[in-house]
């Protein structure tokens, strides 16, 4: 007889690798009563999975050694297609015996790997909002004239000037049509409520196109168009010259006024004043004794981390429901409702050719609708790629979060979470100890091979300048703020994004309601330093996929410290990154590198952003940086 000890990956947990990636599954089984160095010749160990193509094989599982007692059997597979698949071990000790299963059952995997495509950790993101993109310049009020909002023509404009810097994904925060009950407006704008745009992240149809976005530019004057032409054109533009694009979907909440509330209304919830959590809600038979029960005028807002979100409404996925005075209804037709939401990204996927999405506040929806909605939309941009327009008939979901249910994204499918990284730039303390967390006690709790979606900035957080250079007296301060947290962000573990007008040293917040613009004409300009940083992110595997440490510096980890230091280690490349926070001074330090090297040996040190080498054979680097200036170093141990 023979028991499993241990399977690796464990029973029931979740692995992340990317297509051309190694997987090594790993089984530990126990003979009774047998005390020989290798097993015996009748003892057959395979795994069973679906990895290779859609029906399961066995593979057969070689022996490896014998570890204390054990024998120890292994098996390498290299990752060649994306999506979802299970894997078991089985054992018999007899040719014609029968199999006996590390999961107790020949239907129940052990373990799941989930598959992104190979193109994941080289992605750099650039967030444009395309309302943004309309006035050539701003007046000195920073106001944009009526009319001179921002297209998709507009946006192609830049998209050369976004590929010099490296980009190859353009996300677009909602491009859809807006509801106008309970619009949310700009009070401080020039122009009246009634003529600003609204918030984009209020939607009242996932499956339009907002009409002021389609303005016609390339014909020589100004006029609406078809707004899934122009769109089409756009997405088509980025992909001839190999630039992703991913949308922003918000299946949360939609418009009050959304077109499906009037078809569903149960798929929302309803009170007498739609902010109010001590009010009861209303149920579908209380509309007789004159209760607003499906009028979207009540359709409840949602109350998310002490903030509500009045211009929009609450889609009831009995998920996290606030409590009023009495339980929510149950929503009768849930099956149907997460019908008509998968098939909205499936839609933008099969009809224009989208690459991924960016999925707002995911943690408030279902896991396992994520599960479906992400499986079944890879699988029709697979069944229609190439007709879809998809640069490889693969598409990507990255999902919005803070700390929540970030294990349980993870495992839905989910090529990258991410949360509160762009609050954790301020200084040295805040950020190490956000990124011990990610790294070392977060990294025994998420998936293995999990991955994080970063960026200093972006709608919801303030600017860089405003929280990096506020009240600061050196004037390229701010330049300098945007320039060192680039260079980090790049250079970190996970997927970097570039905010809207980020290379232009912008301060301030992003205008969701109403029109705004990027003074482009700017004296500041990060573009040649963010092109730089992103061509050695390029070039340097090891900071695409490379192992996170963090060097310790003689500044220390206080909030007091310049230097953070820290090493990106793959295979045999090491990249050591060094970075002087401060904005207005420049600094000098120790890092104290026996802890990442072998300093008993010459090594070489090339800096990759000046291109020069510094050969050194001592226990501490010196290093003299600039304020925000940096060393990226390839290392090579001789």
């Amino acid at each position: 007889m023979f028991d499993f000890v241990e399977i690796w990956p464990t029973f029931a947990s979740c692995t992340k690798r990317l297509v051309g990636e190694q997987l090594i599954i790993t089984a530990k089984l126990k003979i009774h009563e047998y005390n020989k160095e290798t097993p015996p010749q009748s003892l057959f160990v395979e795994v069973w999975t679906d990895l290779l193509d859609d029906t399961h094989h066995a593979i057969h599982m070689p022996f490896l050694k014998k570890e204390e007692g054990l024998f120890l059997y292994q098996l390498k597979i290299v990752a060649k297609r994306t999506g979802f698949f299970g894997f078991n071990v089985r054992a018999r000790l007899d040719e014609h015996g029968f199999w006996s299963w590390a999961s107790g059952n020949a239907h129940k995997p052990i373990g799941e790997i989930l598959v992104d495509p190979a193109w994941v950790d080289n992605l750099i993101v650039y967030n444009a909002f395309v309302r943004f993109y309309g006035a050539r310049s701003i007046d000195k009020s920073g106001i944009v004239n009526p009319g001179e909002g921002g297209t998709f023509d507009h946006l192609k404009d830049h998209l050369d000037r976004l590929k010099a810097m490296n980009i190859n994904v353009l996300y677009l925060n909602p491009i859809h049509m807006i509801g106008e009950l309970y619009r949310n407006y700009n009070p401080h704008d020039l122009l009246p409520a009634y003529l600003q745009p609204g918030c984009p992240y209020s939607i009242k149809d996932y499956k339009s196109i907002d009409p002021e976005l389609a303005y016609d530019e390339d014909h020589g004057r100004r006029k609406l168009s078809d707004a899934m032409t122009e769109f089409k054109e756009l997405v088509k533009a980025a992909h001839d010259r190999g630039i992703r694009v991913f949308m922003d979907i918000v299946f949360n909440h939609t418009a009050h006024d959304a077109v499906i509330q009037r078809l569903h209304p149960e798929w929302y919830l309803y009170k007498e004043h739609v902010m109010n959590l001590d009010e009861p809600y209303i149920y579908p038979e209380e509309i007789k004794q004159g209760k607003p029960w499906g009028d979207p005028k009540h359709t409840f807002s949602p109350f998310d981390h002490g903030y509500w979100w009045g211009d929009t409404a609450q889609v009831n996925w009995e998920l996290d429901i606030p409590q009023g005075a009495n339980d929510p209804p149950k929503n009768p037709t849930l099956g149907d409702m997460w019908e008509y939401f998968k098939s909205i990204t499936k839609f933008w996927v099969k009809h224009v050719g989208v690459d991924g999405f960016r999925c707002d506040v995911a943690y408030r929806v279902p896991a396992a609708f994520w599960r479906q909605c992400i499986s079944e939309t890879r699988q029709i941009a697979k069944s229609t790629y190439p007709a879809n327009g998809t640069i490889d008939g693969d598409v990507i979901f990255i999902a919005e979060t803070y700390v929540d249910r970030v294990q349980e994204l993870l495992r839905a499918g989910f090529t990258a979470c991410y949360g509160d990284y762009g609050n954790k730039l301020y200084n040295v303390q805040s950020l190490k100890g956000y990124l011990d967390y990610m790294y070392n006690v977060g990294g025994t709790f998420f998936p293995d091979g999990s991955r994080f979606f970063i960026f200093p900035e972006c709608h919801d957080f303030h600017r860089t300048p405003s929280k990096i250079a506020a009240n600061k007296q050196h004037e390229m301060a701010d330049f300098n703020a945007n320039k060192s947290r680039w260079t980090l962000t790049a250079t970190l573990p996970g997927i970097p994004m570039i905010f809207n007008g980020f290379e232009k040293i912008e301060w301030h917040p992003v205008n969701l309601f109403s029109y705004s613009a990027i003074d482009w004409e700017a004296d500041k300009d990060l573009t040649e330093h963010i092109a730089k940083i992103n061509k050695i992110r390029h070039d340097l595997i090891a900071l695409q996929k490379g192992n996170y440490q963090h060097i310790r510096t003689n500044h220390g980890e206080d909030d007091q410290a310049k230097l953070f230091s820290f090493l990106r280690t793959h295979k045999n490349q090491k990249v050591l990154v060094v970075i002087n926070m401060d904005v207005e001074h420049a600094t000098e330090g120790l890092v104290y590198l026996d802890e990442a090297l072998d300093t008993g040996k010459e090594y070489v040190l090339r800096d990759t952003i000046t291109n020069k080498s510094f050969a050194r054979k001592e226990n501490g680097l010196y290093v003299s940086l600039g304020a925000g200036d940096a060393h990226i170093f390839e290392v090579i141990e001789e």
